[in-house]
């Protein structure tokens, strides 16, 4: 599979109506930094990259996958990418490992674009058992609408990764549900308003449709 992040995100920048500069200062950046990213020189770390979806109005790059059996399976972009079960994990570098395989029939039943799937992995024990510490999960960046108790991969306040599940209190407002019993160690957190949903959780270690 090959993602072009270059081009990605100078459509992006282009397609905002943004000039470096102006995208460089929403950033916390440098015209040089956003030079370097749009030449190839360096790359965004997977964080810069969710803010320039937000900022820009954006999705992710999507995948090419490559089809290991052609009638049978394809395979999905593995990311060196890990989300923090717990307050927000900083993903400042990321880069391409592979990719695992996937049945295009599940992927057919399951209503998945692997086009906008990557592999991730999480990270703590907040979300024990339904996530364990370094089980690789598959995020579908095309669900980002929030469904009730279904676990989604959030940047939170524009900062950290974090996987959690969603719920809503009894005063109707999005909570994120830590699944592990020890509250004590692992509470629930209240959304906050600069939290960005990335994708849903829709399979991890041979568990679907979480």
């Amino acid at each position: 599979m090959d993602i072009n992040i270059s081009d990605w995100v100078k459509s992006s920048r282009l397609r905002a109506g943004l000039t470096q500069e102006q995208l460089a200062e929403k950033l916390s950046m440098t015209k040089g930094n956003i030079s370097a990213f749009e030449n190839g020189r360096t790359s965004p770390s997977f964080n810069v990259m969710v803010k320039i979806c937000h900022i820009c109005d954006v999705t992710l790059p999507t995948n090419e996958p490559k089809s290991p059996t052609e009638d049978t399976a394809v395979i999905i972009n593995e990311l060196t990418v890990t989300a923090e079960c717990g307050k927000g994990d900083f993903s400042d570098y990321f880069e391409l490992k592979g990719g695992l395989s996937f049945s295009k029939e599940w992927l057919k039943e399951m209503g998945i674009d692997p086009m906008y799937c990557y592999v991730i992995y999480a990270k703590g024990l907040s979300m024990y058992p339904t996530l364990q510490d370094g089980q690789a999960v598959l995020i579908d960046t095309s669900q980002k609408i929030p469904v009730e108790n279904k676990v989604y991969l959030i940047m939170r306040d524009l900062n950290g990764l974090i996987m959690k599940r969603i719920s809503r209190d009894k005063n109707g407002d999005w909570i994120y549900i830590s699944d592990n019993a020890d509250k004590n160690r692992y509470p629930n957190m209240f959304a906050l308003e600069n939290d960005k949903i990335i994708g849903r959780v829709v399979w991890t270690g041979g568990n679907a449709g979480l």
